[in-house]
């Protein structure tokens, strides 16, 4: 009886010492990190689910989103130099964009893009950046500014309660 302690104590001390080994040289797992210039690859397109459980609505009977001037001219900058790296401007402005985005609610694609964009850094854009971003996609796609200056903001409410209102 006295032996097998010993052995069975002895195992555990050889057993520990190898695992404290190897764990001092390991590497984390996910220690990767895109460099800003790096090429990510062809976009991967968006395609929709039909066995989805959350499925994003027409909304014909909502009012417009509203948009400021200046948030649409910051957009496109954001636009530009961030998101134009990997997307071509014909997906986000024209018929495309019309016919996968029109009269949806405008806050549906606010949380898309900002919790998948940008591909390297998902949701690291300022909220304010991704809302300028939306601004630019509704002008652009000539979605009728509000008379008001009203702005997009980051009101969820306020956002599922608006409409991409875009038009060829």
């Amino acid at each position: 009886m006295r032996r097998s302690r010993v052995m069975i104590l002895g195992w555990v001390a050889v057993a520990g010492c190898v695992a404290a080994r190897q764990s001092t040289s390991a590497r984390p797992p996910l220690g990767a990190h895109l460099l800003a210039g790096a090429k990510t690859g062809t976009p991967v397109p968006l395609r929709f689910d039909p066995t989805a459980k959350v499925v994003i609505a027409r909304m014909a009977n909502l009012p417009p989103a509203p948009y400021s001037a200046a948030q649409a001219t910051r957009g496109a900058q954001v636009f530009n130099q961030t998101c134009g790296a990997c997307h071509t401007g014909e997906r986000f402005i024209g018929q495309q964009f019309i016919e996968n985005w029109g009269d949806r609610r405008v806050g549906d694609f606010y949380s898309l893009v900002r919790s998948t964009m940008p591909v390297d850094n998902p949701g690291g854009l300022k909220d304010q950046d991704y809302l300028d971003v939306t601004a630019y996609l509704l002008k652009a796609n000539h979605s009728p500014a509000p008379a008001a200056p009203e702005s997009l903001s980051t009101d969820t409410t306020v956002l599922r309660g608006r409409r991409i209102a875009v038009q060829p």
